[in-house]
C-alpha cells in the first residue's frame, strides 16, 4: 500500500498484537505510520470516543497548552501586532474549543473549526497568521490532502503549530501508549515533519515532541 503521506510505495506492514490488536504500515521514504484504513473507526464511533475527552479548564491542560501559547505571543511580538490583529484558526478545536478561550484571555481572536463540533464551514474560507492543531493530526485519515487545505489558509510567513506526539520507531511502537487511542489512525516522527515541511515549503522551526512549529516560505 502507497504511503497516505508522500504516496511512496516502499511500505512495510506489521502487526500490532497487543491490545488493541491493529495492522499498520510503515513508510521507509518519510516514517510515517499510519493504521490500516480497513481498521478505523466508523465516523459514529470515533465521535463518541472524543466526547469522552476531558479537555477542560484545568491547570494541568493549560499547562500541556502554555508552550503552544507561547509560542504564539512570541510571534505576536516578531510581527510588532496588537493581539487582536493576529488571525488564527483552531482547526479541529474539539467540543469546548479551550485553546481558543485560553487565547481569547489574551486578546487573541480565534476563529474555531471542527468536522463534529464546530462544523461552521465559513473560517475555512479566509486566511490565518496562525493555524493551531492540537491533538488533531493523528486523526487525519487523508494527510497529505488536510495539510494542503491548512496550507491554502496560511498567509505567506503565517505559523502552522501543531500538536502530536511523535512516534518512537516500529520497534517501540507495540508498546506506545500514544497508539493505544484507537482514533489515532497516523504517526508522524520529526523525519516526517521534516518531509511536510520540504514538500509545502515551510520551514520546522521547532521540533520538541509533542510541539511543532512551522512557519511558510515566501
Amino acid at each position: 500500500m502507497n504511503c497516505l503521506l508522500c504516496q511512496s510505495s516502499n511500505t512495510d506492514a506489521f502487526t500490532v498484537e497487543k491490545n488493541p490488536v491493529h495492522n499498520y504500515f510503515h513508510c521507509t521514504r518519510c516514517e510515517l505510520i499510519f493504521m490500516d484504513p480497513e481498521e478505523r473507526p466508523l465516523p459514529a464511533e470515533e465521535k463518541a470516543r472524543y466526547d469522552l475527552h476531558q479537555n477542560e479548564d484545568t491547570e494541568g491542560y493549560r499547562q500541556f497548552l502554555e508552550p503552544l501559547v507561547q509560542d504564539i505571543r512570541n510571534y505576536s511580538v516578531m510581527l510588532a501586532v496588537p493581539h487582536p490583529q493576529v488571525k488564527i484558526l483552531d482547526f479541529g478545536c474539539g467540543p469546548t474549543a479551550f485553546l481558543g478561550k485560553m487565547l481569547g484571555e489574551e486578546d487573541f481572536r480565534v476563529s474555531n473549526y471542527d468536522i463534529y463540533y464546530f462544523p461552521d464551514q465559513s473560517p475555512l474560507q479566509r486566511s490565518y497568521d496562525i493555524i493551531t492543531s492540537t491533538e488533531v493530526w493523528e486523526h487525519f485519515y487523508h494527510p497529505h490532502e488536510e495539510i494542503t487545505q491548512l496550507m491554502r489558509l496560511l498567509k505567506t510567513f503565517g505559523l502552522m503549530a501543531i500538536m502530536t506526539s511523535g512516534h518512537p520507531g516500529v520497534g517501540l511502537f507495540h508498546n506506545w501508549q500514544y497508539r493505544r487511542d484507537e482514533t489515532h489512525v497516523i504517526f508522524f516522527s520529526e523525519k516526517t515533519m521534516r518531509w511536510i515541511a520540504d514538500e509545502f515549503n515551510l520551514d520546522l522551526i521547532k521540533a520538541q515532541s509533542p510541539y511543532w512549529i512551522f512557519q511558510k516560505k515566501a
